[in-house]
């Protein structure tokens, strides 16, 4: 182990002789990304020190009350971010692969830039245009057709963000398919493969790894999302089971909440910055799982 650890450690450093200008340029940037992310969670940890000594960690992450001046319990908005971004991710999967695969298998090279076109202006919409949307129709639509007594819910804010990332993912994906080499799709038709059979055996299973890429995309979105969700989710602090008909909080709109009133207040801050930790603990979490998956697909 520790001899394969040696030769790593060398060839590394052989690697980084041999840069040529353009490489250490990108070295270096690789550097200053990795040094900002370990400054911002150092900052997050230090910052969430003393909220974590009044209630312990365990009390912390798995308190399920939060009550400014008297005890700060994460699991609500913990729970309430898992749900909405899993929803989303439901909603939007279908959805995006079926029209990844159309784009990119079906449609000839003119329409698909036209399509390319709008999905990647849509992925560029702010939020806070998506959350002006959800409140003016999502929300009454789901509370009318759901017969709820409030159109503000966990489901609404799942469904909000399935709307917002579906460009990100279906673009993503739809580079990811097309990529494929087309001598992979002509061998295939030459072995008697329709055209579906080809792109659901053939090329979405070389192209999971672009695929995955997407997908971690677009739930470092959803996870992130802060405006729009806080328009159409509520403000219930409590866990909600297995309900996802009532309101609720996400980590990003609590911290959208609560940031400016807690700012310099002692332990409501430390409690708004542990949320923060926790939720890059999250993505950070999501995204190596994701690299990892990446990489076991490409061997």
């Amino acid at each position: 182990m520790k001899v394969a650890l040696e030769k790593d450690f060398r060839r590394g450093l052989s690697g980084i002789r041999n840069l040529d200008p353009v490489g250490w340029v990108f070295a270096a940037m690789n550097l200053i990304f990795l040094i900002c992310a370990v400054g911002l969670g150092g900052f997050l940890l230090v910052e969430s020190v003393p909220v974590m000594r009044s209630e312990g960690l365990a009390g912390f992450w798995l308190g399920e009350n939060w009550w400014v001046g008297e005890t700060f319990g994460a699991l609500p908005m913990i729970c309430g971010s898992l749900i909405v971004t899993g929803l989303a991710v439901s909603l939007v999967l279908p959805v995006a692969l079926s029209g990844a695969l159309f784009t990119s298998e079906y449609l000839v090279p003119s329409f698909r830039r036209r399509v390319k076109g709008v999905m990647e202006l849509l992925a560029g919409v702010p939020g806070i245009i998506y959350g002006l949307l959800g409140v003016s129709f999502l929300t009454v639509g789901i509370k009318d057709v759901l017969n709820l007594l409030d159109g503000n819910t966990l489901f609404t804010a799942g469904c909000l963000l399935a709307i917002m990332i579906l460009p990100t993912v279906l673009t993503l994906s739809e580079d990811a398919l097309h990529s494929v080499p087309a001598e992979f799709r002509e061998a295939a038709q030459g072995l008697g493969l329709t055209k579906l059979q080809t792109a659901w055996r053939v090329v979405l299973p070389q192209s999971l790894p672009g695929i995955a890429g997407a997908v971690l995309l677009g739930v470092g979105r959803a996870m992130g999302e802060t405006i729009a969700v806080m328009l159409v989710i509520g403000s219930l602090d409590k866990v909600p089971g297995f309900n996802i008909f009532v309101s609720g909080q996400t980590i990003p709109s609590k911290l959208g909440r609560e940031a400016a009133e807690a700012l310099g207040s002692g332990l409501h801050w430390s409690a708004l910055m542990g949320l923060g930790l926790t939720l890059f603990l999250m993505v950070a979490v999501l995204t190596f799982s994701g690299n990892i998956f990446s990489r076991w697909r490409s061997r």
